[in-house]
């Protein structure tokens, strides 16, 4: 079984660096370019599945770089599900951005093959992250992930999109500094504690977390949570975060909002575990909770004022991040389990909106959403798909992001926080009304712009059907599916201080 699983492991690392290579120069034909990027896509995704399908959750496959456990599983099925859904929507996205109105490529046609290498490699990192077996590398990885990433905010080259790249590389570059510096701690804390054997090796960590330094693993942690914090962006370091997905291209806001951003919150997990025992559960609990209500907090009021869809978009991942951070704080296994439930979901949903979101500014010509309105009479198939994103994203019964949130908020008061909890309530209640107030301007009323009709087509409606039933299913029906169960139960105890044997 080793053997098999090394196999795919390495398919699903080596394969979207080898389509990369293949893009870059740009000598490849366009229809070419989309099937390898589809099959390249799909063949991950599917060595993915025989992996997940197979591989026990209370194990873990150790090799010589790379571990993977039930929390690497579940990461890389979140990551492979986006690809592949990026894959089969991708084109149709980047023909109606060489035809509509609002498009960049109808100008520069020749650069389809840069953006699906650098996307393909900005996979290929966030995959690297989730399964590498060193806290040192997945620095590196997260590192990388900001200049790969960085390059497809500013893909469209204008004064805008330059200027929010600018923004998140400074304001991530800050934070990751910090982050290696709490990285660093944990390696001096190894070498005066531990010993020198497998430097910053997590499973070693792990075995021998018991002998750290009290006072110096606070310190290193303070850092960590700092810097890993930016770059989930959570507040008062959230300022690249709505910037950058407002002026990526639709494709890239789905990736980074629904993917990149819970790697960082992987990592940070991965460094709890290791630091629990000697910090304890009260000082990192405190600052999570915090963080994560602050941050919902901080995204409500900017949520109301918008304008800009996309940017509304990002201030609602603030939220779900906020949760997420929350809800890992909360520190009991109903919680945890929803927290790791809330991620998928929240990929999934996100990634929908985000390309239902540049849909939209490409058949109305702009993402002011004072401009839109009288979608369901102009666009009704587009205007379907925002309305079911946007119900499920704010976590409305039967989506799946409904029961994650519940459980999370369950979690508070089970966890006797109930005033906590009920702050939850009030900020998402909150954001829910922020959302909701904007998106049924733009669903109803008399239409005041003429749209380019629906862009929206039969392939894209598939993929976007495809990701918000796979969220209900997966999330409503989850204790039936024991695959799926198995693996978030045993995920949720490796990062409670459990790990597999």
């Amino acid at each position: 079984m080793n053997l098999d699983m090394t196999t795919l492991l390495y398919c699903i690392l080596g394969l979207p660096l080898i389509f990369s290579i293949l893009a870059a120069p740009g000598f490849l034909n366009n229809t070419l370019l989309h099937w390898l990027n589809r099959i390249t896509a799909t063949a991950v995704f599917g060595c993915m599945w025989a992996m997940f399908s197979s591989f026990n959750a209370n194990e873990a496959l150790i090799l010589q770089y790379f571990y993977v456990d039930a929390l690497s599983m579940w990461m890389l099925m979140i990551i492979t599900t986006l690809y592949f859904a990026f894959a089969w929507t991708s084109k149709a996205y980047l023909d109606r951005d060489k035809n509509a109105r609002y498009g960049y490529l109808r100008r520069f046609t020749h650069l389809e093959g840069r953006f699906y290498a650098l996307s393909h490699i900005f996979v290929w990192i966030m995959l690297l992250v989730v399964v590498v077996d060193n806290l040192g590398l997945m620095w590196v990885a997260i590192e990388a992930t900001t200049l790969v990433s960085a390059l497809l905010v500013a893909f469209k080259f204008t004064r805008t999109s330059l200027e929010a790249t600018w923004k998140y590389v400074m304001v991530c570059t800050v934070g990751i500094c910090l982050a290696l510096l709490g990285t660093i701690i944990v390696y001096y804390l190894q070498l005066t504690d531990v010993g020198p054997e497998n430097p910053l090796n997590w499973l070693y960590l792990v075995q021998n977390n018991g002998q750290l330094n009290h006072d110096i693993a606070k310190f290193a942690f303070c850092f960590l949570f700092v810097g890993y914090g930016t770059k989930v962006g959570l507040a008062p370091m959230h300022a690249w975060l709505p910037d950058a997905h407002s002026e990526a291209p639709a494709l890239t806001s789905g990736l980074l909002s629904g993917s990149l951003c819970i790697c960082a919150i992987y990592v940070l997990m991965r460094n709890i575990v290791i630091l629990l025992p000697a910090i304890g559960i009260d000082f990192i609990s405190g600052l999570c909770l915090a963080f994560g209500l602050f941050t919902i907090g901080a995204a409500v009021p900017f949520v109301v004022i918008q304008r800009d869809v996309k940017r509304m978009l990002a201030y609602s991942s603030m939220e779900n991040f906020g949760l997420m951070v929350a809800g890992l704080g909360i520190f009991v296994p109903v919680a945890m389990e929803a927290t790791l439930l809330h991620m998928f979901n929240h990929a999934l949903v996100k990634y929908s909106l985000f390309y239902v979101a540049g849909t939209i500014m490409e058949e109305y010509g702009t993402k002011n959403m004072m401009r839109i309105h009288g979608m369901m009479s102009q666009v009704p198939k587009t205007a379907l798909f925002w309305l079911l994103g946007i119900v499920g994203i704010l976590g409305m019964p039967p989506m799946g992001v409904f029961f994650s949130k519940f459980y999370i908020l369950y979690g508070f008061f089970s966890a006797e926080h109930p005033v906590m909890g009920i702050i939850a309530l009030v900020l998402l209640a909150g954001m829910v009304i922020g959302i909701l107030y904007h998106v049924m301007r733009m669903l109803g009323g008399v239409p005041h712009r003429k749209s380019s009709g629906e862009l929206i087509g039969t392939l894209d409606s598939a993929v976007l059907y495809g990701l918000l039933i796979f969220s209900c299913v997966v999330s409503g029906g989850i204790s039936q599916l024991p695959m799926f169960q198995n693996m978030l139960t045993s995920a949720a105890q490796i990062v409670l201080g459990g790990m597999p044997v």
